[in-house]
């Protein structure tokens, strides 16, 4: 038989502290708000990267005034407030969208499409979609539709009858549609996928006053997040890797700004002349600092008497500040991958613009034919899971970012008519046929002209 520990009851010490019901009760409701605020820190940080120790003698964060996290409000305002950082959301969206795609399938599919491509904007909405879902880990296009139910409850496969049952199409930012529950059966299909949101009407990104909340089903949204390689909805922000840069920006231009403005003003000191009589000033002096300012921020005053006293103005050189602010730039390159040149539309010189500008385009290519594409494709068969367009099977096809324009043309087929010259006068044949020079330069067969009429008009008078 095992030996049975025996433990004496302590008896209370004198003076030491008691707690109520209420106290107890209030101190636990502190320790659980605590721990619920460290867990969103830690969540906070675990999605949008943390301090990342590059000094360990310090905290190079603290220093330099970095955040330790970003939420999406941070990304919001940095997005609304600066204009490098809006260039950085939409010069994607809007170079990918120059021209809208071309989606083919059967007969009915394209009918019911072009009318739903009419009547509710279409590329305009899935367009605001793409740029939402850059600012912050994701967004979701809402799907109003006539069915008599609340948005809180499922939509079922095949339940809407057409086009006619789908009333508006909401592009929404993270922060009007949070998710408030998710799939955590690991036997379910849907495992760790959101199964309810919540819409805020007065989050950041609304543009309107109101103040609405309700439940939206995930049936009845389409979700789109640009780096969720993980079959998760959280992609990666298109600013959290360049933040810190976007700071630094920030804080250089304001600075410059503030810097000349302090620099045209003049700060001025006032000294005695040698030969002037201290004690005889002393009414003077003592409420000159308040005279003079007041002077200074009093625009209609033109004149101020200060007998006895010399001015001089304390002057200052202002540091250039290009080097550390293409320094900033540099990096905000690197993390987006779009040239510092198309950021800032700077111009380096014609080949190196042009050489940024088809290298941007190829990445803008790669971007409408993979994300794009499948954002476009979850749309679309959205629309037709739910009876609101036949199903088709469908093509999606973009116009292309790389062809050359007109001036392009006509000098590809100037360099292949010199190139003939040259042949031609060396005593060789020519290397392009004049088929395939009108075809460099835009021009099409000479069937596709226009043929003139070459009938002549018959004069009045003629015999």
């Amino acid at each position: 038989m095992g030996k049975v520990r025996k433990f004496k009851a302590q008896q209370p010490v004198a003076n030491q502290q008691t707690f109520n019901k209420n106290q107890v009760a209030a101190i636990i409701g502190e320790l659980m708000a605590n721990s619920s605020d460290d867990l969103r820190t830690r969540l906070s940080r675990g999605i949008s990267g943390g301090y990342d120790d590059a000094d360990t003698m310090h905290n190079v964060y603290n220093d330099f005034g970095y955040p330790e996290d970003i939420s999406f409000a941070q990304f919001w305002n940095m997005y609304r407030r600066f204009g490098i950082a809006k260039n950085v959301i939409e010069l994607a969206p809007d170079s990918c969208w120059m021209d809208a795609p071309t989606v083919e399938g059967s007969d009915k599919f394209n009918s019911d499409l072009a009318l739903i491509v009419k009547s509710q904007n279409l590329w305009v909405r899935t367009k605001g979609l793409d740029l939402r879902q850059r600012v912050g880990r994701y967004a979701g296009m809402f799907m109003r539709v006539r069915d008599g139910l609340t948005p809180d409850q499922p939509l079922e496969d095949g339940s809407l009858s057409g086009i006619g049952s789908l009333v508006q199409m909401i592009p929404l930012y993270e922060s009007q549609l949070e998710v408030v529950d998710t799939e955590d059966d690991v036997m379910s299909d849907d495992y760790d996928q959101p199964t309810m949101y919540q819409f805020s009407g007065s989050a950041e990104g609304s543009r309107s006053d109101s103040a609405a909340s309700f439940q939206i089903h995930p049936s009845r949204l389409v979700l789109a997040a640009e780096g969720a390689d993980d079959g998760s909805i959280y992609g990666i922000p298109e600013m959290e890797a360049c933040y810190n840069s976007l700071m630094d920006l920030r804080k250089i231009i304001g600075a410059g700004g503030e810097g000349f403005y302090k620099n045209a003003s003049k700060d001025v000191i006032f000294e005695l002349d040698k030969d002037a009589n201290a004690a005889m000033l002393g009414p003077l002096l003592k409420n000159f600092s308040e005279e003079y300012d007041e002077w200074a921020q009093n625009r209609m005053r033109r004149s101020l008497m200060a007998p006895g006293m010399k001015a001089n103005t304390l002057d200052s050189t202002l540091a250039n500040p290009k080097e550390y602010f293409f320094n900033a730039l540099y990096d905000i390159s690197a993390c987006t991958k779009i040239p510092a040149t198309i950021i800032i539309g700077q111009q380096t010189g014609r080949l190196a613009s042009s050489e940024d500008a088809k290298s941007f385009m190829l990445m803008m290519k790669s971007r409408q034919e993979n994300f794009l594409n499948e954002m476009i494709g979850n749309i679309i068969d959205w629309l037709i899971k739910f009876g609101i367009i036949p199903f088709s099977e469908y093509e999606i096809t973009w116009p292309d970012l790389l062809a050359p324009s007109d001036q392009d043309k006509l000098s590809n087929a100037k360099e292949m008519a010199g190139i003939n010259e040259t042949q031609f006068r060396s005593g060789q044949g020519v290397v392009f046929e004049p088929e395939e020079i009108k075809d460099a330069a835009g021009f099409g067969e000479e069937d596709d002209l226009p043929v003139p009429d070459e009938t002549l008009p018959v004069e009045d008078d003629a015999v």
